[in-house]
């Protein structure tokens, strides 16, 4: 079963963005679930289609491998060929040694885990590339480029993908904007020579109301978030909150993943367990490994499978599964990071979700931006549960359908703000 879904099942909203004439560039607007990809792809194959263009005269342009893969897992229902699909720095990278020489590199930025080679220097091969193409302005390489998750990058690429394709399609969403350097709407619009957004997708959140609402309350802006809470179409089938597990210690947290994920497994959802630190990524592949769970990581992941996807927050931006697991929500996990983009990790991390999402930290851990999730506790949106906290009183809310076994209910001891305050 693929991710993709059928153009007659499109939302009256999708079908229009996908139907766009390309008298213009295009700059479209969608929250987290709202169908962004899925537009992208099925305006990918309308374009081909209408205009009879070849696979050499269009491109999709995309911001991570990880996200290039799922995208690729879905291609032969169109009919859309793999080359079709890159990120902009490998094509970037490619037309560098094509037209300008050698690549541009730096020192590795992970030498302390054994790499001492240079790593491309991607953002000054970037702008290379545009200052290149805007200073020869080459015939035009494509009739029309697609660009998703768009807010990541910076203001050159937009003025680089005008100069190579006679039309430009650019979706964003600016609430998961985690990348340093990524230009804001203003600046795109600029690039595209677009006086305002040309059409925002409000009517297809696939996701349940109670992961909306843990996603909404990460929101920096409350007219947003009410916004995003507002436009969820998915009905409550179960009652099944999003989780936050106070772990005794790291053994503790470790056991209770592993459970969840065999239990996420055997009502066949499709799982992502997102990790803060590309380093935890390979631990946690290795333990879950030893309790007889096969994961897939970003390196390896074939989204036309089942197994479970182990990957980092910044590779899972584009993707959707059923349940979302976000463990080692500790400061350690997060070092020189502020409070505002921790939070947008966890905002792209719960809206990858559609059924369930979850969250653990260890209970003598102070993290402050789990807050704004355990706020919704008051109002039964999110379950907490866990050891006893390392002062105050046991948290151990109503269990949810995701414990096959029952779970002992204990009222909190003190008053309804102290039993919210866990940290």
């Amino acid at each position: 079963m693929s991710w993709l879904i059928p153009r007659d099942q499109l939302t009256a909203e999708q079908i229009r963005a996908v139907e766009l004439p390309p008298t213009e560039h295009r700059l479209i607007i969608g929250g987290p679930g709202s169908g962004k990809t899925q537009v992208l792809l099925h305006r990918c194959a309308s374009l081909r289609d209408r205009f009879r263009i070849t696979p050499a005269r269009f491109h999709i342009f995309v911001f991570t491998n990880v996200l290039k893969r799922y995208i690729r897992s879905a291609l032969s229902l169109l009919d859309i060929p793999e080359s079709s699909v890159s990120t902009i720095d490998s094509w970037c990278r490619d037309y560098h040694r094509r037209h300008l020489g050698p690549e541009r590199t730096r020192p590795a930025t992970s030498q302390r885990f054994g790499r001492t080679d240079n790593e491309p220097d991607f953002p000054a091969i970037r702008r290379a590339v545009a200052d290149h193409v805007k200073a020869i302005r080459p015939p035009a390489l494509y009739d029309f480029v697609l660009v998703d998750e768009g807010q990541d990058l910076d203001e050159h690429v937009f003025g680089l993908l005008c100069g190579i394709s006679k039309h430009v399609t650019v979706c964003i969403d600016q609430k998961q904007q985690i990348y340093d350097g990524g230009a804001d709407e203003r600046a795109i619009l600029r690039q595209l020579g677009l006086r305002k957004r040309n059409l925002a997708l409000l009517d297809a959140l696939r996701c349940s109301p109670y992961v909306a609402a843990v996603a909404s309350a990460l929101v920096e802006d409350p007219e947003e978030g009410r916004d995003l809470r507002a436009q969820t179409k998915t009905p409550v089938v179960e009652r099944e909150t999003p989780l936050v597990y106070f772990a005794r210690d790291f053994k503790d947290e470790r056991r209770r993943l592993i459970e969840l994920v065999q239990i996420r497994q055997r009502r066949g959802d499709r799982v992502a367990i997102l990790m803060p630190m590309r380093r935890q990524v390979f631990g946690f592949t290795t333990a879950l490994a030893e309790a007889g769970l096969t994961v897939e990581t970003q390196e390896g992941a074939d989204f036309g499978s089942d197994a479970p996807k182990l990957l980092t927050y910044h590779s899972a931006k584009g993707l959707t599964f059923d349940a979302v697991l976000m463990p080692r929500l500790v400061p350690g996990s997060f070092p020189t990071m502020s409070r505002d983009r921790i939070e947008r990790l966890l905002f792209v991390g719960v809206s990858r979700a559609t059924k369930w999402a979850y969250f653990s930290t260890e209970e003598n851990q102070q993290f402050a931006p789990l807050d704004k999730i355990l706020a919704l506790a008051k109002s039964q949106q999110v379950t907490v549960q866990g050891a006893r906290r390392q002062r105050g009183p046991v948290v151990e809310a109503l269990a949810t359908p995701t414990d096959e076994a029952a779970t002992t209910v204990q009222p909190a001891v003190g008053s309804e703000e102290d039993a919210l305050d866990i940290l």
